[in-house]
């Protein structure tokens, strides 16, 4: 675990001692490290021209991302939404290999301004995408859990808010992304976390990421990957040169004359 996640641990202790949120202030993105292995709620959200259900029967069989939008925002939404089409495009997993849900968070939106904005992405007739609606509360409760906010601007008439990204798997947040947009590599590797569980992940010299834990979201469980073992090799090899180079000069030292004062 590196420096930055033992940093926000502790905070995230720190803020539950004090009886403090862990999102922090608006205007901040979510701190990915505060929500991760957290329960989602299994709230109740209703599909636009299908019967309402609850979250954990799209999580049930398959991986679920999901996006919380408002079909009348002018700012981030609907470019998001594009890239992350464009991503899961150029990602080529099959549609039965996770599922996609578009939430929105604005009480106005009903089911046709929830078609329109599957159409206004390319996504109306594409089974693994879900534009859906919710409860004013039920919405508040999945945004609480996993620090996504939203604050109505009165002057620009919009919500403003973060574009974030929930990767859920047998109903915990296993990533959390955030950004105006999200590149194929970054959902590449969201979506090979979720074929394989949440492992932490450390960047090399040459971008290649590796893994010291593998995290199982179903049962809660660790097991060491072989990036555990990219981390002790470095000390191993000197820990070997330094015995092989020391044990030839104790020998020659053994052997000297010795010599009086």
């Amino acid at each position: 675990m590196t420096f930055p996640r033992i940093a926000a641990c502790l905070a995230a202790g720190a803020a539950a001692l004090w009886g403090q949120s862990p999102a922090g202030s608006l205007n901040q993105p979510p701190n990915e490290d505060l929500y991760l292995y957290h329960s989602v709620p299994d709230i109740l959200v209703r599909p636009a021209g299908k019967p309402a259900m609850p979250l954990s029967e799209l999580w049930r069989e398959r991986p679920l991302l999901i996006t919380m939008v408002f079909t009348r925002c002018a700012g981030v939404c609907y470019p998001f939404l594009r890239s992350l089409r464009t991503a899961t495009e150029s990602a080529g997993k099959p549609p039965s290999g996770y599922g996609i849900l578009v939430l929105s968070f604005d009480s106005r939106d009903t089911a046709s301004d929830m078609k329109a904005a599957a159409a206004g992405i390319g996504a109306r007739a594409d089974e693994g995408w879900i534009f859906a609606t919710a409860a004013e509360e039920s919405v508040r409760r999945l945004a609480e859990a996993t620090g996504f906010w939203f604050r109505w601007d009165g002057e620009r008439r919009q919500f403003d808010h973060p574009a974030v990204l929930l990767a859920v798997k047998h109903g915990r947040l296993v990533r959390l992304f955030t950004g105006g947009r999200i590149p194929a590599e970054s959902l590449g590797a969201i979506l090979r976390d979720l074929a394989g569980g949440f492992v932490p992940s450390y960047p090399l010299a040459d971008k290649t990421s590796f893994r010291c834990f593998q995290y199982n979201a179903a049962t809660g469980s660790y097991s060491l990957d072989w990036g555990a073992v990219l981390l002790v090799l470095p000390g191993a090899a000197a820990f070997l040169a330094a015995l092989l180079t020391f044990r030839p000069w104790r020998r020659k030292c053994a052997r000297a004359p010795f010599q009086a004062a």
